[in-house]
């Protein structure tokens, strides 16, 4: 699934041990605006820990943050300040600027820095839970990274999101190479210069989206409309099979076209269309690497990530996770699994995976989910160590919870959304869920848990078998396959809103079909995974029963 390129160390040292549900514990009732859930064990909605609602109910002394009831006050020193010093510290001093109050942006600590909970809204691009720099989250909670940034080369390995050729703040790439926030001033009516729209309103499915940043029109980009093969060529001439992924870096999509067994390249300018690995003459599957990528072999390749220089594939039938250098002639070489069926944590060639089923790369780490399985893994790369992270093996189901507290139905598809979090589709337990890198804390974005369809706010929301997804910072975007629509899941407010394509309200025989156009009056036909493009404000998605990539801009 898509990339993210945000520093961030990974450490379950960082781990906060909520707990919530039970009779010892506060919860909401109805008076509260919660609803009592306590059924001796099972989570009080209002309770920390538990699941809200932006703008819901919390127990007294917890605030609604990223899905969860957490404190107000997360250090316990009853101020609201991130510290106890005994002094006010020149934060959390209530008026709104980020730091010491002169509202100069020049470097004070945020509000809520350091509590281990990212504050879109103060600014934060990360939150480790410390006030130290040098470890990838400095002081004042924004990320650390190499000192190329402002060269105009995207450096994924050395954490930056953006490159846009300067270290100027406030043209939708930060001074340190991060996303901006997006649609701030969106819906004003007047085009702002970090907008590519704006139609005066909030809604969705029209002609811009609720933040500003797409136009929802969608194109053909590459492939031939209900014309599967395997085929190199540009734009339309090139064909594909019905199943594939994508990846995303600079200026090259890759896509891992399970059907016909190979991992392809797209030039974003171009659109020209090249077979980089596995057998670009028949589509032959098999297990073999090979320093020539068109030597190798895949056994169905499935989902892909990439930092920039390397892609990992989900090589589904191998259970393997398998490393392509990005620089021709594309080596393939395994870097985890025995390819044996089993979940086993190991190092390398050690470990063994059921059904690797996504990959997200975050901060030294690819994130993988065990479908079957139902937990979230991770790979490190500089390791090789391979570690069940959360959820319980062989045991799902829909619980939040910290690490193998929580539980998942059937997690099939994961995206970051560069700042820590990471998002996971899962898709027959009918939710979008969230892990916290730094505390491994499992909640519930959005989603009732029922099938159907309906955009609303979090858990108002009904999110039909939820599939691809990717973020720009601001937002996730994840393809309803069986409805045919792209939706977007806006992080700071959690509302789900539609953003291309023509749903069936949840029925399961909703029909696919193939117009270009406009937010909802565009037709799509099985969207399958999608990634977003910084540079160009696009995001690209593969069409399966349409057998083609297109385009939304």
């Amino acid at each position: 699934m898509n990339r993210s390129y945000l520093a961030f160390p990974f450490s379950l040292g960082l781990v906060v041990a909520l707990s919530c549900g039970g009779d010892d514990l506060p919860g909401a009732s109805a008076g509260s605006g919660g609803t009592d859930t306590d059924t001796g064990g099972l989570c009080l909605v209002g309770s920390q820990g538990c699941g809200c609602t932006s703008g819901g109910a919390c127990d007294p002394g917890l605030m609604c943050e990223m899905g969860s009831c957490v404190p107000l006050d997360p250090l316990g020193d009853g101020d609201g300040d991130p510290a106890d010093t005994g002094e006010d510290s020149n934060s959390g001093d209530g008026d709104g600027d980020p730091g010491d109050g002169d509202g100069d942006g020049d470097g004070d600590p945020l509000p809520n820095c350091g509590d281990t909970v990212i504050d879109y809204a103060d600014g934060e691009q990360c939150d480790d839970g410390n006030a130290d720099d040098g470890d990838g989250c400095s002081a004042t909670c924004q990320v650390e990274v190499g000192g190329n940034c402002g060269d105009g080369n995207l450096e994924g390995g050395n954490a930056e999101e953006c490159d846009d050729g300067n270290t100027q703040a406030g043209d939708g790439c930060s001074a340190n190479c991060q996303l901006e926030p997006l649609g701030q001033t969106c819906g004003d009516d007047m085009l702002d210069p970090s907008e590519v729209c704006d139609d005066g309103n909030l809604a969705n499915g029209d002609s811009c989206n609720p933040t500003c940043n797409l136009g929802n029109t969608t194109s053909l980009f590459a492939g031939g409309v209900g014309a599967p093969g395997l085929l190199d060529g540009v734009g339309a001439s090139a064909r594909f099979g019905d199943v594939a992924n994508l990846a995303i870096s600079n200026d090259k999509l890759w896509v891992s076209d399970g059907a016909n067994n190979c991992i392809r390249q797209i030039d974003i300018v171009s659109g020209a269309v090249t077979t980089i690995a596995g057998d670009g003459a028949g589509g032959n599957s098999g297990d073999l690497d090979s320093a020539v990528g068109l030597s190798a072999r895949f056994g169905g390749p499935g989902a892909i990530t990439t930092d920039g220089t390397t892609l990992w594939v989900a090589d589904g039938a191998n259970r393997k996770i398998k490393a392509v250098n990005l620089t021709p002639p594309y080596a393939v070489t395994t870097v985890a699994g025995t390819g044996n069926q089993a979940n086993v944590d190991g190092v390398g060639l050690a470990a063994e995976f059921f059904e690797l089923r996504a990959l997200t790369y975050y901060a030294g780490h690819v994130y993988l989910l065990d479908g079957t399985v139902a937990v979230l893994r991770s790979f490190d790369v500089q390791s090789g160590a391979v570690t069940t992270i959360a959820g319980q093996p062989n045991n799902p189901g829909i619980a939040d919870g910290v690490g193998n507290q929580a539980q998942f139905l059937s997690p099939r598809y994961i995206a970051s959304d560069n700042s820590g979090m990471l998002y996971i589709a899962d898709t027959n337990g009918y939710h979008i869920r969230s892990y916290n890198v730094g505390t491994a804390y499992v909640g519930t974005f959005a989603g009732n848990g029922m099938p159907g369809y309906a955009d609303g706010v979090g858990q108002n929301a009904s999110i039909h078998r939820p599939r691809g997804m990717t973020s720009d910072g601001t937002s996730i975007y994840f393809t309803e396959f069986d409805q045919h629509t792209i939706r977007q899941g806006v992080l700071a407010s959690g509302s789900i809103t539609t953003l291309v394509g023509q749903h069936c309200d949840g029925a399961m025989n909703c029909p696919p079909g193939y117009a270009e156009g406009v937010g909802t009056q565009a037709r799509l036909g099985s969207p399958f995974d999608v990634v977003f493009h910084y540079p160009s404000n696009s995001l690209f998605f593969f069409d399966g029963a349409n057998n083609v990539v297109r385009r939304v801009q």
